[in-house]
């Protein structure tokens, strides 16, 4: 049997009474695309927050625009090394918190009440994350009768998550023996792609010093299980939102498959998909396009890029059988088999790593 994690927080939350238990609010109306939707690729022209961004740099433009409306932005953070959670944001010196990608489930607790208090208070407000949790937070006000004239949604491309468990057991063996202190799955500073940084401390708490890792496909059994998309949760697999039907007002994502050349934008540091949904969406489209460099792009060729914008992922027929040996073997059983399965290939990308570092210190 397959092992459960636990209830995904990113269509509903608890409320009321304790023997209530959870309400789902998945069943949001959708907002479908059509030929005319409005479709831009987009650079942030801020070096700075290009660099902390996972592609383009789009969502620090929309909710750095908010913030300094007196609005509050609502994102996703890591509270722990190996742990996502929603946080409300109102001080533009704590955006670099919801900056990044975070390739697991991320726990909602009751972010859904701080978003009506917000709009209750006449307070403009962001909204990002995945679709269902967009969907999700639409119906909870829609049943409360709140106003949603302040409130800007933003759902992203999303392929699936794996349950947080899986991931806290993968990055604790991956990352045994040093005390693990933040993660990016996509660090830049090699590119746009996806080779990711680790921060780990060595030594002990009291002389301890701080080293920058970095890992990719070719050496994380998580990520590789991540990007091959076969330990998402069951629902990602049946997931209404990956299909061009979409909740948020904005879509986001990485622009894949863009032809840079007819856009007269550089790849080199991302660029970011971002598609309006609604009246809202193509408002919120002045402030993207005052804060970057831009380009019109058919919504065909970012449907082509992206196959989430077209259906979800497909379901691996090895799905269970990884699940159920993670629960009966541990996950020191699967990284052991991957490391070895994996060794020539992940020798093969570090001697790479090695050369780039010496040839740019030889051309310097």
């Amino acid at each position: 049997m397959v092992a459960k994690s636990s209830m995904p927080s990113t269509v509903g939350e608890r409320f009321g009474e304790e023997g209530r238990g959870r309400k789902s609010y998945a069943a949001a109306t959708l907002v479908r695309h059509d030929a005319n939707a409005s479709c831009i690729a987009a650079v942030n022209s801020s070096q700075e927050e290009l660099m902390a961004s996972s592609s383009g740099g789009v969502f620090s433009i929309l909710a750095r625009a908010a913030l300094n409306r007196d609005g509050v932005v609502y994102g996703h953070a890591y509270v722990a090394p190996t742990k996502v959670k929603c946080l409300r944001v109102d001080d533009e010196a704590d955006l670099h918190r919801l900056r990044g990608s975070k390739y697991v489930q991320s726990e909602m607790g009751l972010i859904m009440r701080d978003v009506l208090a917000d709009l209750c208070a006449k307070r403009e407000v962001v909204f990002s994350g995945t679709p269902c949790q967009v969907a999700g937070l639409k119906s909870f006000l829609a049943a409360r009768g709140a106003s949603t004239d302040r409130l800007l949604l933003i759902d992203i491309v999303c392929h699936g998550v794996p349950s947080p468990e899986f991931f806290a057991d993968c990055m604790d063996w991956e990352f045994c023996g040093d005390s693990l202190s933040e993660l990016r799955f996509r660090d830049k500073s090699e590119g746009w792609g996806c080779v990711g940084t680790a921060f780990v401390s060595l030594g002990s708490p009291h002389n301890s010093m701080s080293r920058k890792r970095a890992f990719s496909p070719k050496t994380s059994y998580y990520y590789t299980r991540f990007l091959a998309g076969d330990v998402y949760r069951e629902s990602c697999y049946r997931c209404p939102y990956a299909g061009g039907k979409r909740p948020g007002d904005i879509t986001l994502g990485d622009f894949w498959g863009i032809d840079h050349a007819a856009a007269g934008l550089n790849p080199r540091q991302g660029i970011s998909l971002v598609v309006a949904n609604s009246a809202k969406g193509e408002s919120a489209l002045h402030a993207v396009k005052n804060a970057s460099q831009w380009a019109e792009r058919p919504l065909d060729e970012a449907v082509a890029g992206n196959d989430q914008l077209r259906h979800p992922t497909t379901r691996a027929a090895e799905r269970d059988r990884i699940l159920e040996d993670w629960k009966a073997r541990g996950i020191a059983a699967l990284e052991s088999d991957y490391r070895r399965e994996t060794a020539w290939g992940r020798r093969a990308w570090l001697a790479k790593r090695v050369v780039k570092k010496l040839l740019k210190g030889v051309i310097r």
